[in-house]
C-alpha cells in the first residue's frame, strides 16, 4: 500500500480527467480543422459522439490503471466514475474556448489538459512508488 493514498487518488483523478478531456477536445479540433465552422451535419454526427465515447473510454481506463496501489477495488472504481465525470465537466469547458478563440482558442485548450494530465500523472506515479 501506498504511503499517501489521498495523494494518489487526487492526482489519478486529476489526470484521468485531463485525459479525458484531452481527447474529447482533440476530437472537436479535429472536426472543426476538417470541416470549418460550423461543420456539416452528417459528420458532427459521427466525429463528435465517437471522440465522446473514446474520451469517456480514455478517462475510465487511466482512473483505474494509475489507482492500481490502492487495494480496495471500490475506490479504484470510484476513482475511474470520478474521473470519468472530470472529464465531461472539462470537456464542456471546450465550449467557451470554442466560442472565445475558435481553433486557436481549442488549440490552447488542449495544450493545457494535455500539460495539466502529464503532470498529474507524474504525481499520480510518484505518490505510488512512495
Amino acid at each position: 500500500m501506498t504511503r499517501d493514498p489521498v495523494a494518489l487518488a487526487l492526482a489519478s483523478l486529476a489526470a484521468a480527467a485531463s485525459a479525458g478531456a484531452a481527447v474529447i477536445t482533440g476530437g472537436l479540433l479535429a472536426l472543426r480543422i476538417a470541416f470549418g465552422t460550423p461543420p456539416p451535419e452528417a459528420s458532427a454526427h459521427v466525429v463528435l459522439p465517437v471522440s465522446l465515447f473514446i474520451g469517456i473510454v480514455v478517462a475510465a481506463v487511466a482512473g483505474w490503471l494509475l489507482a492500481r496501489a490502492i487495494p480496495d477495488l471500490f475506490y479504484r472504481g470510484l476513482i475511474a466514475a470520478l474521473g470519468v465525470f472530470g472529464a465531461l465537466l472539462l470537456a464542456a469547458l471546450a465550449a467557451p474556448a470554442d466560442a472565445l478563440g475558435r481553433r486557436l482558442g481549442l488549440a490552447m485548450y488542449l495544450v493545457l489538459l494535455v500539460t495539466l494530465g502529464v503532470l498529474a500523472m507524474r504525481k499520480a506515479r510518484a505518490a505510488a512508488a512512495a
